[in-house]
């Protein structure tokens, strides 16, 4: 596939590339992102492996709008094959949580202006439901 510098180096998320992208109507870009890394880490036995098991099916991940459009990442994850254990884990990125929907940096900043802001107003200025900024709210105070 085609890669597009320009865009990773825009997205600036660690061990990703841009091969892809697609505007969708006037407020909207789907960036088509791949990892990197050649090698994980098993979580299990904490052995590398390069062993590519099997890839999912494409996620759409939301990160945060590119000038006024709104930004979601599909993104293919990779299932590898531990070499010791022999067990199947998926890919673990650093620029989101497992289970998650969106990127680790798009929730901090809806958690930021969560704390100054109505939950409503920020639900309807990206698109969220109440339920979805809330929760991002309650996971990320949490931490705190």
């Amino acid at each position: 596939m085609a890669e597009y510098p320009e865009l990773t180096q825009l997205l600036n998320l660690t061990n990703l590339k841009v091969v892809h992208y697609q505007l969708v109507g006037q407020d909207r870009i789907n960036l088509f992102v791949e990892s990197t890394l050649d090698v994980a880490l098993c979580p299990d036995c904490q052995q590398a492996t390069t062993k590519v098991h099997d890839v999912g099916e494409p996620q759409m991940i939301r990160d945060l709008s590119m000038g006024e459009r709104r930004c979601w990442l599909r993104l293919m994850s990779r299932r590898f094959e531990c070499a010791s254990c022999r067990k199947t884990f998926v890919e673990r990125l650093a620029w989101r949580e497992p289970g998650r929907d969106y990127t680790v940096r798009y929730e901090q900043w809806i958690y930021k202006r969560s704390r100054k802001e109505p939950i409503l107003q920020i639900a309807q200025d990206e698109s969220l439901s109440e339920e979805a900024v809330q929760g991002i709210f309650d996971r990320w105070a949490k931490k705190r």
